[in-house]
């Protein structure tokens, strides 16, 4: 065998991980993602993006009334800010022992078959990670719910998705969303040891390897977060502000958000939103199109609609009992099954993501919002042109991605949301 064990890993993780194959792992699955340019690019020590809400308005009967308006204090020129947007920072890690190689080196293919299963799921598991954050708010919050003996039992068991054996869970009074919010005093880590995907409960030690118990300080109603990725606190790690952030459940108030004040113009500067006292009685169907009519004689048409998939599934029996069949839709890179809806700003697209929150609907066009990233999305780290990485204190080399991200609404007004209830 020509060169050395972990030159050929080497080689083997440059041919199998291109700028073509990483992005179908990352978004296989992942409709929201799908629907964006992860590829986008994005440069500066913050993300500028201009935004221009308000139309000039020297307009008048007569030329002193024109006049007038175009020079009042407020602004009688167009309007607009700038999002001042700061990159984010994740990474995710493959462990690649010295010593497995050297036991491997007479049958390198079989270690490679197995090697590029971890990696492939690694890959994965970013996609879903950033499935979930995109779609949701700053918090990062992937569920709430109660603990009894080391069993979580979750308040929507649709968000049970979040969660995987061998995650370390970390627990918070509230959803991370405010910079008053905080861990819970003194909680102890909760090491995630089972899953139950039918019945929306997960188990956590409280010891790395050990048995279903509970940490210590977990208690009442908790939301669970990855450990590192809780948005609250006054400086949290940043990751991504995501759909939920740019489009809140309710007004925004003239707090700034990424260096604008928001109450200024609330629909131009954080989308549409119809809340539970808006749809009183409608069905979901009729809540998506009361959603896209407002947008269409407000805002701006929207184009595509995403749901839960237990929605979309409510939705689909609904419309076929009345002979509409889903068809085929074309979204990036993959192809997934829609729905048409006709409403006044035209025919919508109603796709399903099973990272988006179970009681909301998002209506949207595509082109208005951005998922960009420095230099990749991920990145292998490799500056020294090695794509393995040694580890200081141990025989082991480690493969690891890493990426900074940002996430934006490039036109708020492209952007909506309506309450649904829970199926």
């Amino acid at each position: 065998m020509v060169g050395s064990t972990p030159t050929i890993i080497d080689s083997f993780l440059k041919d199998n991980y291109t700028k073509d194959s990483v992005p179908r792992l990352v978004n296989e699955e992942h409709v929201f993602l799908d629907m964006l340019d992860t590829q986008e690019r994005g440069s500066g020590r913050q993300l500028i993006v201009p935004i221009i809400d308000s139309n000039a308005q020297g307009l008048g009967g007569t030329v002193a009334d024109a006049q007038v308006g175009a020079e009042q204090t407020s602004g009688g020129t167009y309007q607009g800010a700038d999002w001042n947007i700061a990159w984010g920072d994740y990474s995710a890690h493959v462990n690649i022992g010295d010593k497995a190689m050297a036991v491997s080196a007479s049958d390198m293919g079989a270690f490679f078959r197995d090697k590029q299963e971890e990696i492939d799921s690694l890959y994965r598991a970013w996609g879903d990670t950033f499935s979930s954050y995109a779609l949701r708010d700053s918090g990062h919050a992937l569920g709430s719910g109660t603990n009894s003996s080391g069993v979580q039992t979750l308040t929507n068991k649709q968000d049970i998705v979040n969660f995987e054996v061998g995650m370390i869970v970390v627990p918070s009074a509230n959803d991370g969303t405010s910079s008053s919010h905080t861990l819970i005093a003194s909680a102890g880590l909760g090491y995630v040891v089972a899953v139950n995907y039918n019945t929306g409960k997960f188990s956590v030690a409280a010891t790395s390897g050990g048995s279903a118990a509970t940490p210590s300080n977990w208690t009442g109603t908790m939301y669970y977060f990855r450990s590192g990725d809780f948005g609250g606190d006054t400086a949290p790690n940043r990751i991504i502000l995501g759909y939920g952030a740019w489009n809140p459940v309710a007004d925004p108030t003239s707090t700034t958000f990424e260096g604008v004040n928001r109450a200024v113009n609330i629909v131009r500067r954080s989308g549409i939103r119809l809340v539970a006292g808006d749809v009183t009685g409608l069905g979901v169907e009729k809540r998506i199109k009361r959603l896209c009519t407002v947008m269409a004689s407000r805002a701006k048409k929207a184009t595509k609609v995403l749901l839960h998939p237990e929605q979309w599934e409510a939705l689909s029996n609904s419309l076929e009992a009345r002979g509409q069949r889903p068809l085929e839709g074309k979204v990036g890179i993959f192809s997934f099954q829609k729905i048409q809806l006709a409403t006044p700003g035209g025919m919508v697209d109603v796709f399903s993501d099973k990272f988006m929150p179970v009681d909301a609907a998002y209506a949207f066009d595509p082109k208005a919002i951005r998922l960009v990233s420095v230099d990749g999305f991920p990145k292998v780290i490799n500056a020294d042109g090695f794509s393995m990485l040694r580890r200081a204190t141990s025989n082991v080399f480690e493969h690891r991605l890493a990426a900074y991200p940002a996430y934006y609404h490039y036109d708020c007004t492209k952007t909506g949301r309506v309450v649904l209830l829970a199926p």
